[in-house]
């Protein structure tokens, strides 16, 4: 099969995939109004700019809304939005490869950002997985339900809380000597652009406000299990608890 791909879309995402598909060999193609040529082939991310999508695959790697009207020419299309119903259409693969930055643009594009990452997908198909495949990722086949509602909780809220807590403090004009390396760590999502993010908060809205509900229920009734069962949380899948 051919080793041709074109990306719609070259920022982080498209600007990684095409980095690393093109030191395996591949020949990248892609469109995007706000990258010229030059800046494409600097960054090593494309070999040539098309004045829309076409081809035989594919990869959708702009903001959720933009995804959503996008018109493609391919018999074959995949996605990497963090929402995935949207895309569970024919010729479509919906895709979210699980791994990013708060830093945005191809500036910040680098080859080995899936390295070792799952990529998920709602049904495998072969050429899709050449490409999860030649980017390092690791292809994981998943409901598109089942991932929209775990992304509510465990990817989107927490940029929700980020980005609130961080408004909400910068309203309150909290003395900076009062911002130390705990609430650091905690709103380092909020850098991210709303242009990036406004797309997805609105496409899983549902999940979201489900995921919020259930926050604020334990948030208004904590209690010391919850706190065993955090230390439980983080011992197993994030770090020891201090002591």
């Amino acid at each position: 099969m051919s080793n041709r791909v074109t990306i719609a879309g070259l920022g982080l995402i498209g600007g990684s995939i095409g980095i690393a598909l093109r030191r395996k060999g591949w020949h990248v193609s892609y469109s995007d109004p706000n990258v010229d040529l030059a800046a494409a082939k600097g960054r090593a991310a494309a070999d040539e700019k098309l004045d829309e999508p076409k081809g035989d695959l594919v990869i959708i790697a702009t903001p959720v809304d933009i995804a959503v009207r996008l018109r493609v020419q391919a018999p074959l299309a995949t996605t990497t939005c963090s929402v995935m119903l949207p895309f569970r259409q024919p010729n479509f693969v919906a895709g979210h490869p699980f791994a990013g930055s708060e830093r945005n643009g191809l500036d910040s594009a680098r080859g080995d950002l899936f390295e070792g990452h799952p990529w998920f997908v709602h049904r495998d198909e072969p050429r899709v997985r050449e490409i999860i495949e030649a980017v390092g990722a690791k292809q994981t086949v998943v409901d598109c339900d089942d991932h929209d509602r775990a992304m509510a909780l465990t990817s989107h809220l927490p940029q929700v809380i980020s980005t609130a807590l961080a408004s909400l403090i910068e309203q309150k004009r909290i003395d900076p000597i009062f911002i130390g390396s705990g609430i650091r760590t905690l709103l380092r999502l909020a850098a991210s652009r709303y242009e990036v993010w406004g797309s997805v908060l609105e496409a899983n809205a549902r999940n979201i406000g489900e995921a919020e509900r259930e926050l604020l229920r334990v948030m208004n009734s904590m209690t010391t299990a919850d706190f065993d069962r955090a230390r439980r949380f983080m011992a197993k899948y994030v770090a020891p608890p201090e002591q």
